[in-house]
């Protein structure tokens, strides 16, 4: 039932995602897709009256340019990418840039929301600890202590100021909020109120005042509050403006201080203002110790607020009205939002990248002259070049070393500097060290794609959103953190210093553990900022004490990231000691090769790499428990939850499990290279052999369940062939055993005949003296054919065909009647070219591709095992799949290439759901043979011969123009289905990652919605020879013998000395027959690996009446027309090929379903 219900939720997310599918996301989704009132008559009068198009002179059309028209040229060639790139910003632009209608609506709403708040009136004095007078709306801030001394009264404000980048006009679309600023009057505050979260409790209550009379007397609806940057000690009310019948404007109210309220060094980051004795409401102690712990975080958020004015008129004094700086910047925070950077608390928000931007003029590195593109690369390039962590960056020009802090002094406190104009607020007080980490490497990945002519960079930078699940290789979440780990770690001091919120006061410490026991194995440790919580003016703020799980990502180094020890210093050094602290009794002795005798951590006795790829989990779960009390049931990893679907049982007695297929591969491939050294050595042959490729799956690493060796079977018999026959095969279907291709090319020579069936002739004479050759030299087991020979090599079959490139333009040979000799492609040649030619070629790079990244294989065999069980396997093939996954690896951008199977799944799940199958083909540079032109050249003849090119279109460098391994499949619907299937699929995904699902929930992903199937074709579990590959396998319905072991067949007495049965499949065999025959009335969809069903979908095409004929009477019946014509006609007999269904599958089918009612009499 649990499973069904997954099933459906599947479905239903597939479905939601169909009825959204033609509607694309854009950047203007501001509500200004109205036009002006003119405007509407103009496009009025243009129906009724349409307009003449201009006829053009000759001498017009071949005009010299212009000036302007000069100029632009030039300034693109020196200011711009390209040309292109030039014409992509600008549409850009133009999408998220704020346009003069709606910017004129805003600033009426900032207009009336002012005198709204400019008419309130003074409030009577109240105790700032009592607040019912407030009645039902809430205080948005935590007051923990209740306890606090002073007085509060509302005064309206001295000031309303505009601010942040409405007025610096840099704002983007969507969600443009403007930043309004009440000034809170010197009045409403008394002496010591930077004590003690009272300022801050002022604020908070000034702007619920604000929010209640906003409410009651101007009778506005849509307020909220929130974090202002996610910082949970300085809230903001949100007031959604209605304006008309267009979106309502977003208004962020914050409050400062009136300038003068207090002196700025009150809060220099060495001083305490929140005595801890008061806010963890202990006993009398110290008060000496109590004021020695400084406050720097409490004492910048309050700073900020104190120099917001100064900041806002340095960035607007140096920013001026320059278009291209403001450009720049929009690119630079569209850069930013599309990877999730400037979200929540310690984003790398806009401000931050304006004020950058800002000092980078300062400092003569951006001129006014430049183009925005030249803004946004030299801000992208000092991103990438400068470190603040270790060399801070400064706003202020004059230094007081009595009264301002020195900027390395902040050091001690934050991980990341950036002293604003005062020389007193860091502005990246709230930035953690990984997510600086991350935007440096963001910045070096973005200098590469700039650098990359050949690749589409704006597409990279600015289009594709770069999710955090499918931006790291692995990400863990740490569940039910509280108070205890703040004790454990003894950061008391820093959660005072946040207000009481204990992601936040851990944040640098996790990151500071997790970073040190990764070493090397990590680029980029990040933990997820949240966005920002909202919450009604009547609801309490969100619990700080209880909040969600800290999710962090993992960016892995492949280099490190999977050694399964680490080593230490040596015994007797001092570091020993250090080393043994951190890492406990994980540490152990150990003597290398090298005769050293140093400390060392193993991770695994395991060499499979699934097991490898957990190590950074273990690691993690290790340190967090160690140092921070977290017990490793509440750090839930997510790297190995699709591991399961390609595990295969060794056997039904144990829980056994050959890892997820890789050291099969391995093993299979070993034994293939033996083969090719006993090829080489063959003698008696008429040509010797030039090149040996295998061709299967298997060989590039790509076979979803690598074949097992195959084992004797006491029930069988052998025939006088060399064969096994499975006795009592009405009990049990034999264990399923595939060959594997080999293909050799012969040498050249010119006897061979000009003929076809001369030539075909020939080669079943050379496969014949080939197996004589075998079985003389070698005593193995061979079976001959005319086009191939079957050979049994250490338990595996292989199936080894000769080929020789002039059969290709044999077979494209074509006689015309006067004789002439013509060559014209054709379907067999077409096959045959790619089987000899093409598949191991294609083989041999992707053989490639596996051993530069070891997530290759995982990846494409998940994929695969993917669209199998959403029954499209057989309309999507294997090598097409391949070509895709390659795509993921050799074009990895805007990410790098994947480094585990889970995150190479879900980016595979993006590209087909999101790429654009129409207008653009799938350009895959195997072995960078691609040059730019050949990209134009591609592109160019794919737009103009569009009608006649597949649907999905893949191209590379073997296949640029043809797309062959899309030629016949998939059609327009099943593309569609692949589409929405993806992209429903990836929801599900990144949701059970969200909400920390448990592993089983993860194989709802592979569970077909049956839905909108017409019939099922169920079969009889005891025919089916690959159950124990399905989805949701059940141990007791495995083969009663199953293959044995992985494979070590060092011992000759385990070698087969005759043929397995292999290749063979009912399921598969009858899905042949059944598209064979009914091929015309319906489509067959079944999963390969291990399915129960066979779901079928009638054609609507076979619906239509024919006229009566014998050549239409296969699986029709006839039927008159109900007007008394004697026209006849026949139509399907549906319930006639369902039988046939039945007769055909007899002894394989259990019963069929109909579940549509499309059968009709």
């Amino acid at each position: 039932m649990k499973r069904k219900q997954q099933s459906v939720a599947l479905a239903e997310s597939i479905d939601s995602d169909q009825e959204n599918s033609e509607s694309d996301e854009s950047f203007c989704d501001d509500g200004e897709g109205d036009t002006d009132d003119a405007d509407q008559s103009v496009a009025r009068n243009s129906k009724t009256q349409p307009e003449k198009k201009a006829k053009i002179s000759k001498k017009e059309l071949y005009r010299p340019p212009t000036n302007e028209e000069l100029n632009q040229l030039k300034e693109t060639e020196n200011l711009f990418h390209s040309s292109l790139f030039r014409l992509q910003v600008s549409e850009l632009l133009n999408e998220v840039q704020l346009k003069a209608k709606r910017q004129k609506q805003t600033e009426e709403a900032v207009m009336t929301v002012s005198q709204m708040i400019r008419s309130l009136k003074k409030t009577v004095e109240h105790e700032l600890q009592s607040q019912k007078w407030l009645k039902n709306i809430k205080a948005p801030i935590h007051q923990k202590p209740r306890a606090v001394k002073g007085k509060f009264q509302f005064v309206p404000p001295a000031e309303i100021l505009t601010t942040g980048s409405f007025v610096t006009g840099t704002c983007i679309k969507p969600n443009i909020t403007v930043d309004l600023v009440v000034v809170i009057p010197q009045e409403c505050f008394q002496e010591k109120d930077f004590m003690n979260h009272r300022y801050l409790r002022k604020r908070a209550l000034y702007l619920a005042v604000i929010a209640k009379r906003l409410h009651e007397i101007h009778g506005l609806k849509d307020l909220q509050y929130t974090y202002h940057h996610g910082n949970a000690l300085k809230p903001s009310l949100i007031v959604n403006f209605p304006s008309g019948e267009h979106r309502p404007v977003c208004l962020n109210i914050t409050a400062v201080p009136e300038d003068g309220v207090f002196k700025l060094s009150r809060f220099h980051i060495s001083k305490n203002n929140v005595r801890r004795r008061w806010f963890l409401e202990e006993g009398a102690g110290d008060s000496d110790t109590d004021k020695s712990s400084p406050t720097p975080f409490y004492n910048n958020t309050v700073l900020q607020d104190l120099t917001l004015r100064e900041n806002a008129t340095y960035l607007q004094s140096t920013l001026g009205d320059n278009p291209n700086l403001r450009d720049g910047i929009a690119l630079l925070k569209v850069w930013l939002r599309q990877r999730e950077l400037t979200q929540g608390f310690g984003g790398f928000s806009g401000f931050l990248i304006s004020m950058f931007v800002a000092y980078l003029i300062t400092q003569r590195k951006i001129s006014h002259l430049m183009s925005s593109y030249q803004v946004m690369r030299n801000v992208i390039l000092h991103l990438a070049q400068s470190d603040w962590t270790k060399e801070p960056l400064t706003l202020c020009s004059s230094f007081d070393a009595f009264e301002q802090p020195d900027p390395c002094l902040f050091y001690e406190h934050f991980a990341v500097t950036f002293v604003d104009v005062t020389g007193y607020v860091n502005l990246c007080s709230d930035i953690s060290k990984g997510l600086y980490d991350r935007v440096r490497h963001e910045a070096d990945l973005a200098l590469k794609f700039l650098e990359n002519h050949s690749m589409d960079s704006f597409a990279a930078l600015f289009m594709t959103p770069v999710e955090f699940f499918r931006k790291f290789d692995v990400t863990f979440q740490i569940q039910n953190i509280s108070k205890t780990e703040v004790e454990k770690l003894g950061i008391e001091n820093k959660y005072v210093d946040y207000g009481g919120n204990i992601v936040q006061s851990l944040g640098s410490d996790l990151h500071a553990l997790i970073s040190r026991g990764l070493g090397q194995r990590v680029c980029v440790t990040q933990v997820r900022q949240s966005p920002a919580p909202k919450w009604d003016i009547t609801s309490d703020p969100p619990d700080c004490e209880s909040s969600e799980p800290v999710q962090v990502g993992l960016l892995l180094n492949p280099e490190f990231a999977f050694s399964v020890l680490d080593k230490g210093p040596p015994a007797e050094s001092p570091e020993a000691k250090e080393f043994l602290d951190f890492w406990g009794d994980r540490s152990e002795l150990r003597r290398f090769k090298d005769g050293s005798v140093c400390e060392a951590v193993p991770w695994t006795k395991k060499s499979l790499l699934s097991e490898k790829r957990m190590v950074c989990c273990r690691v993690v779960q290790h340190v967090l428990e160690r140092h921070v009390g977290i017990i490793p049931e509440s750090v839930k990893c997510f790297v190995d939850q699709l591991d399961p679907l390609l595990q295969c049982p060794v056997n039904n007695d144990s829980d056994d499990v050959c890892g997820t297929g890789e050291e099969q591969h391995n093993d299979v491939i070993q034994k293939y290279d033996e083969l090719c050294k006993l090829l080489r050595n063959l003698k008696d042959l008429p040509l010797s052999i030039n090149s040996i490729q295998g061709s299967a799956p298997v060989f590039r690493y790509s076979e979803v369940f690598p074949p097992l060796p195959a084992l004797c079977n006491k029930e069988h018999v052998v025939e006088k062939g060399g064969r096994d026959l499975p006795q009592n095969y009405t009990k049990q279907c034999p264990q399923y055993n595939m060959s594997l291709n080999v293909i050799c090319l012969l040498e050249g020579s010119g006897k061979w005949p000009d003929e076809k069936k001369a030539f075909n002739r020939l080669m079943a004479a050379f496969h014949i003296q080939l197996a004589e050759s075998i079985k003389t030299q070698y005593g193995f087991p061979v079976s001959v054919y005319p086009r191939h020979i079957d050979v049994v090599k250490d338990n595996y079959v292989f199936r080894v065909v000769l080929g020789y490139t002039r059969e290709i333009a044999l077979t494209k040979m074509v006689k015309t009647p006067e004789g002439m000799v013509k060559y014209k492609d054709n379907e067999e040649a077409l096959t045959l070219e790619r089987e000899i030619q093409g598949l191991p070629r294609l083989t041999s790079t992707l053989h490639g591709i596996q051993q530069l990244h070891a997530s290759f294989s995982s990846t494409v065999r998940l994929v695969k095992r993917w669209i199998a069980a959403q029954l499209l396997a057989e309309f999507v093939c294997d090598e097409a799949v391949e070509i895709i996954v390659a795509h993921l690896y050799l074009h990895p951008s805007p990410y790098t290439p994947p480094s585990s199977p889970m995150v190479g799944f879900q980016r595979f799940l993006y590209l087909v759901g999101n790429h654009d199958w129409k207008n653009s083909p799938l350009m895959v540079n195997l072995n960078d043979e691609f040059t730019a032109e050949d990209y134009q050249e591609i592109l160019g003849r794919f737009q103009r011969e569009r009608s006649s090119r597949p649907l999905m279109f893949l191209s590379t460098p073997y296949d640029k123009h043809a797309s062959s391994w899309t030629r016949h499949a998939p059609s327009a619907p099943l593309l569609q289905r692949l589409v929405v299937l993806a992209r429903g699929s990836l929801d599900v995904l990144n949701r059970l990652i969200q909400e920390g699902a448990d592993n089983s929930s993860f194989k709802q992903l592979f569970r077909p919605p049956l839905e909108t199937y017409d019939l099922i074709i169920h079969l009889a579990r005891k025919q089916l020879p690959r159950q124990h590959e399905a989805v949701d396998r059940e141990v007791s319905q495995l083969p009663v013998k199953t293959k044995g072991r992985v494979a070590k067949t060092s011992d000759p007495m385990d070698n087969l000395q005759y043929f397995p049965v292999y290749d063979y499949d009912p399921p598969s065999l009858f899905m042949n027959e059944l598209k064979e025959i009914y091929g015309d009335f319906a489509l067959f969809f079944y999963d390969k690996y291990g399915g129960k069903y066979i779901a079928v979908l009638w054609k609507p095409t076979a619906f239509t009446p024919k006229d009566f004929k014998v050549s239409h009477l296969a699986g029709r019946k006839v039927k008159t027309m109900e007007s008394g014509d004697k026209d006849v006609t026949v139509v399907p007999n549906l319930e006639a090929i369902v039988d046939d269904f039945r007769i055909l599958g007899r002894g394989l089918v259990s019963h069929i379903h109909v579940q549509q009612s499309n059968l009709k009499s």
